[in-house]
């Protein structure tokens, strides 16, 4: 202490010194550490650098000019599939176009319109139908329209319905016996079904009439197309009797895709009994002449000699009746999640 006394400005000068020497020391050793840490850094930059030098395709502008281009193709691909699920033609653009019934009232004389146009339409084509499938998949609404809330999916099947059957009575089975659909579902239905399949339960069933109804069936989940989050469907049966060519002529029609349409599920048996029994009997009825049945009673009145009759012709193959079972599925895509959501928005059930 007397030393500093003593030596005021030498002791001042030394502590001035001790502060600088310090202020260096901490300085270098910040610029070591810095100097580490960028190393570290530009190890590990080398060695990603390394790892993406090893990538398939690598990484380089051409590269990425030719994914862009194939992610661009990808994208119009995908448009136009979208495009063709939405339908196509005459079908797809009624499909599209048409209103829908704004009550109950209005939905049941459509309804109503549309059983007396496929009435015409099977005598038209000369198929007969059976009292079960009088009502085309509809005998539910005979007597009233759909709920308000069921309107618009209901009204979504009879389209579908309608141009199936135009399809199939233009294919003219020989007896039409039943038409089927899936329940139809509200739009509360239908959020409690997603919210329901994206917590992995099933879905309560509480839609009116599901159970009682002849026109309803629920489709084989080894059979639909319907993919949880991706792909929806709607699905169709029709039950009808007749020869291979009836089912063949349907099918192919289907396969136009006017409505993006899959055949999931066809079923054939052989029918028997009364049936085919008049159904063979149809076969081997002559054909009718007008000219010799007005001459008839003249032949009649003045017989002459008969002439020789010619061999039947006897078919290698002989006419055959069956009864076909055909489930198909309106296919119908999910839309995309909304921005912040986890689960997809549901796709409307026709």
């Amino acid at each position: 202490m007397t030393w500093f006394r003593k030596y005021p400005l030498f002791a001042t000068g030394l502590a001035v010194c001790a502060l600088v020497a310090l202020g260096e020391i901490a300085f270098l050793y910040e610029r070591y550490a810095a100097s580490r840490e960028a190393s570290v850094r530009l190890r590990q930059r080398k060695d990603e650098l390394a790892a993406m030098e090893q990538l398939t395709p690598p990484p380089t502008r051409p590269v990425a000019a030719a994914i862009e281009a194939d992610l661009a193709k990808a994208q119009a691909t995908l448009a136009a599939l979208q495009a063709e699920l939405k339908g196509r033609g005459p079908a797809g653009e009624r499909l599209r176009a048409v209103k829908v019934p704004a009550a109950r009232t209005d939905s049941f004389f459509d309804l109503a319109t549309y059983m007396e146009r496929m009435r015409e339409l099977a005598d038209k084509n000369g198929v007969e139908i059976r009292p079960e499938a009088a009502r085309f998949g509809f005998a539910q609404y005979a007597n009233e329209g759909p709920e308000t809330e069921r309107i618009e999916p209901v009204f979504r099947q009879r389209q579908v319905t309608e141009f199936l059957l135009e399809a199939l009575l233009a294919a003219k089975p020989r007896t039409l016996l039943a038409v089927k659909r899936d329940r139809p579902l509200t739009k509360a239905e239908r959020e409690a079904r997603a919210a329901a399949e994206a917590a992995g339960t099933p879905a309560e069933d509480t839609s009116s009439g599901a159970g009682d109804s002849p026109d309803l069936f629920v489709v084989d989940p080894r059979v639909t197309a319907r993919m949880k989050g991706h792909i929806d469907t709607a699905p169709f049966r029709f039950v009808f009797t007749g020869q291979t060519a009836s089912l063949r002529n349907f099918l192919v029609r289907l396969a136009e895709f006017d409505l993006p349409v899959m055949v999931r599920e066809v079923e054939v048996e052989p029918v028997g009994g009364e049936e085919a029994a008049a159904f063979l009997a149809e076969g081997t009825k002559p054909a009718g002449d007008p000219a010799a049945d007005a001459k008839a009673p003249a032949a009649k009145a003045a017989p002459k000699a008969a002439a020789p009759r010619t061999p039947t012709a006897i078919p290698i193959v002989p006419r055959s009746l069956s009864r076909f079972t055909v489930t198909v599925e309106l296919i119908e895509l999910v839309p995309p999640a909304a921005p912040g959501g986890d689960n997809p928005a549901p796709a409307p059930n026709s």
